[in-house]
């Protein structure tokens, strides 16, 4: 049985709820959906009652999708209290405020960039679920998740769905896909995978990247260090040979730098 943590518990309670609201106004009204789903088309127009959405569109899900809910709820109560544990109290309304403003500010710019194909409303809880899965890959990446026909490390499992929501993005980047909110998807994973310093984690291609950099970086300090030695010893000869006052400005200076730094 899966344990849950306080502030998880209270937002699958409130998912729950607002679900059920929404689904009964929706029969007579627009429901709750037109006020707080985030509204990229609107926001852009520079509507001010869109900007609770920013936000909200994490509370709402489609009024007449219950799978929609129970898939999310589902997902996230399986690997969110963990993430609660290790980003407790408001650390973690923090944590979870990022990835839906992550969410959010990927729409807008795909809604700027490519009106047609994002300018629709969002809502769903989604990348929330997508940022504690990427946190729980990132934290436990050898954890072992019993699916229906196979045994997947829980790592395996989050680029496997990493790569379907580029695909699907894809495919609405090119008017072909079904409307998910996919962006929305990976702008959460990747909040939640910098929130717990995954790529300094897990080895990977960005690890090879980092790795170079800091050769280059390495490499650029020893060429200068030598460059510095090698000016220190001509101005200790002009020293030896004309003594301190023939030395230029720029030269004491030089050498107040380098007694600086030896001194740290």
């Amino acid at each position: 049985m899966i344990a849950l943590t306080p502030i998880v518990r209270r937002l699958l309670i409130l998912w729950a709820a607002i679900w059920v609201v929404d689904f009964l106004l929706s029969l007579w009204t627009t429901g709750l959906s037109s006020w707080f789903w985030l509204d990229p088309a609107g926001l852009l127009r520079g509507e001010i009652l869109r900007i609770p959405g920013l936000v909200g569109y994490t509370f709402l899900h489609a009024p007449r999708n219950l799978f929609h809910l129970l898939m999310n709820a589902w997902m996230f109560a399986l690997f969110a209290p963990e993430i609660e544990r290790l980003f407790p109290g408001k650390r973690f309304v923090v944590f979870l405020l990022q990835a839906a403003l992550a969410g959010a500010g990927v729409t807008l710019l795909l809604a700027w960039m490519m009106p047609q194909q994002f300018a629709l409303p969002v809502v769903g809880a989604s990348g929330l679920v997508s940022a504690v899965l990427a946190a729980s890959a990132a934290m436990y990446p050898d954890r072992v998740l019993n699916l229906i026909l196979i045994r997947l490390r829980l790592l395996y499992f989050f680029f496997a769905v990493v790569v379907i929501d580029l695909l699907w993005l894809i495919a609405n980047m090119a008017n072909q896909g079904d409307g998910t909110a996919n962006a929305v998807h990976l702008a959460g994973a990747l909040s939640g995978w910098i929130a717990v310093g995954g790529f300094q984690r897990i080895q990977g291609p960005w690890s090879r990247i980092a790795e170079n950099q800091k050769r280059k970086s390495q490499q650029k300090t020893r060429v200068k260090q030598i460059k510095d030695d090698a000016r220190m010893d001509q101005i200790l000869a002009k020293i030896s040979r004309e003594g301190m006052p023939s030395l230029s400005n720029e030269e004491k200076q030089f050498l107040k730098r380098q007694s600086e730094k030896k001194s740290r």
